[in-house]
């Protein structure tokens, strides 16, 4: 993931963060974005870990939906494949038929489905 900074208005915030945030919300299970902006406003050491200064205002909800709606699903993928076969490595998920898929992220704007469809047998 390219961190790069514009020249001119807000800096904005780190793209590493804004994509731990969102692995975050999929370890928590959460399915909106809206319930993301709110565990991260309440639990400021978590908004912390995922790399925000939390001295600053966090994210809103519009600068998640943007940095999803630019974010390669591909990058995704890649990154979300690695993370389970790390895991079946580990002993933690069972190796016999590993199905990678993401969840579907649900905005109360629009609908935004990025599913990832790849199914990977490992002997």
């Amino acid at each position: 993931m390219e961190s790069s900074k514009a020249s001119t208005g807000n800096p904005g915030y780190p793209k590493e963060a804004l994509f731990c945030a969102f692995i975050v919300m999929k370890c928590e299970g959460f399915s909106r974005i809206s319930d993301l902006c709110d565990y991260l406003e309440n639990n400021k050491l978590i908004a912390h870990y995922c790399g925000f200064d939390i001295t600053k205002p966090l994210p809103s909800y519009w600068t998640y939906v943007r940095f999803l709606k630019n974010l390669d699903n591909g990058f995704l993928k890649q990154v979300m494949e690695r993370q389970v076969l790390h895991l079946a490595k580990l002993g933690i998920v069972d190796a016999s038929l590993l199905a990678i898929a993401l969840a579907t992220i649900i905005t109360q704007a629009k609908p935004s489905y990025r599913c990832i469809k790849s199914v990977k047998r490992i002997a």
